[in-house]
């Protein structure tokens, strides 16, 4: 089973963690912990599905002109992220585990959602078209994105009044 994530945190404008890609059970206590604190005053965070739609239509179009199929949306896949989304939006945090430590991988699996391979990507930016940018500058989630064994993904988007918060969840 192959797991991988990567960060982003863009706070300010500023790229504050690089990206790379690593094996889940090669975390540190340290790195599977680390969590940003968001400056958000209000916890409600919005879904905001036309900016997941539209990371959607940017992420697919450029794995169509790197030569690889487009990504099936996956509704559980979406659910996860979106929950996710939320969750960070409503305890203002950013960062992989949940505040119950909880894994990408082990939200998928809570939910009953099985796979082989899987992957995260989570930004935090002023808009989509921002945040797509940001994610295709990084070696690491451009290397999600464009990873051939994956054939899924959820995405969300969820609006707050600094910013929006993205995840996109990938499986096989």
């Amino acid at each position: 089973m192959a797991l991988v994530f990567h960060e982003l945190f863009m706070l300010s404008g500023l790229l504050t963690s690089g990206a790379e890609m690593v094996p889940l059970v090669s975390l540190s206590d340290a790195e599977s912990e680390r969590r940003i604190v968001l400056n958000i005053r209000d916890t409600r965070g919005r879904d905001h599905p036309a900016a997941a739609r539209a990371l959607l239509h940017d992420l697919n179009n450029s794995r169509i002109a790197n030569g690889l199929a487009p990504l099936m949306l996956e509704p559980r896949l979406c659910d996860i992220a979106r929950a996710h989304a939320l969750d960070m939006a409503q305890h203002k945090y950013f960062g992989h585990n949940s505040l119950d430590g909880a894994t990408p991988f082990e939200r998928m699996l809570r939910a009953g959602y099985k796979y082989r391979s899987a992957g995260e990507n989570l930004a935090f930016d002023v808009d989509e078209p921002s945040a797509e940018r940001m994610l295709w500058r990084s070696n690491g989630h451009r290397s999600n994105m464009l990873e051939s064994h994956f054939g899924r993904v959820g995405v969300a988007a969820v609006a707050t009044d600094a910013g929006e918060i993205f995840v996109e969840d990938f499986s096989d």
